[in-house]
Order: C-alpha cells, then structure tokens, then sequence
C-alpha cells in the first residue's frame, strides 16, 4: 500500500507544542477582553419623532364570529367594502370606518376588512384600534401581510420599537 506511519517522538512533540499553545492563547484572549471597553447597554438615543399618545377610544365592533353568513350578507359586506374604499379614497375617514364596520357586521370571518380598517385606524392616529383590528385579522388569516404591515405601523406610531 506504500503508506509510512510516522514516528511516535514526532507525535510526542506536537501534542507538547499544542500544550504550550493553549495557555498562550488564553493570556492573548484575556489580553484582548481587557483592553476592550466594557459597556453594559448601549447609550443610544432614540428618536421621538412621531410618537404620538396612545388612543384610548372604546373597542369597536368585531362582528359576531360565530354568525351564519349567507351569500346575501356576502355581497352585502363586499359592496360595503368597495363603498369604504371609495370614501377612503375621497378622504373622507371616519365613513370609510363607518362603512368597514358595517361590512365587518355582516361578514365578520374576512380578515381584509379588518385590515383595511386598521390602515384607516392608523391614518387616523388611532394605533391602538388599528392593533385590535390587525390581532384579530391575522387570527382570522395569518398567512396575510397586510395586518403585519399596519399592526407595524401602529407600534410604530406607539414607539414600540422591540
């Protein structure tokens, strides 16, 4: 097979040189750890701007989750939602909530619309509602972005940065 084994005085000394290594590389470290400068938590300024107090209106309606819904209530709670956009669209605020609302009544298991009311929550400066709203649309769906997206705007608004 042609393979030499090396001899044993070989090994011997290299095992020795690791040994004498090994208390060098811990004086190096421990040299290292002490001329760092030891900071506990870091004195970072965070910036305020755009932190607003927190709404303390009462919760709005959620719907009734164990509801029938039919296809009529469907269609309703659809042509509800596309009114809401539309006044949303126009600036009108506080009737897109309305509206939202109305159609959340009517199909309360449509994580969208709660969604779509929290974005209006939070053009409103109104986190905390929009936080209700977005907890509950990504119980209902929590594969959907967009509740991530406002629940992060509103915390945002809040200055929840963790």
């Amino acid at each position: 097979m042609g393979g030499k084994v090396p001899p044993a005085t070989q090994k011997a000394k290299s095992e020795e040189n690791t040994k004498e290594e090994k208390p060098d590389s811990k004086k190096v470290e421990e040299d290292l750890k002490a001329d760092e400068p030891s900071s506990e938590e870091s004195d970072l300024e965070i910036d305020k701007e755009g932190v607003i107090e927190p709404d303390t209106d009462a919760p709005q309606e959620m719907g009734d989750e164990n509801a029938e819904i039919t296809e009529e209530m469907m269609d309703q709670a659809n042509d509800k939602k596309v009114a809401a956009i539309e006044a949303l669209n126009d600036g009108e605020l506080q009737k897109a909530i309305d509206l939202f609302t109305d159609a959340i009544k009517l199909n309360p298991r449509l994580a969208i619309l709660y969604a779509k009311r929290a974005s209006v929550f939070v053009k409103l400066q109104k986190p905390n509602a929009a936080i209700r709203d977005c907890d509950r649309a990504i119980e209902i769906n929590p594969d959907s972005a967009q509740p991530y997206k406002w629940r992060g705007k509103a915390h945002r608004l809040l200055g929840h940065w963790e």
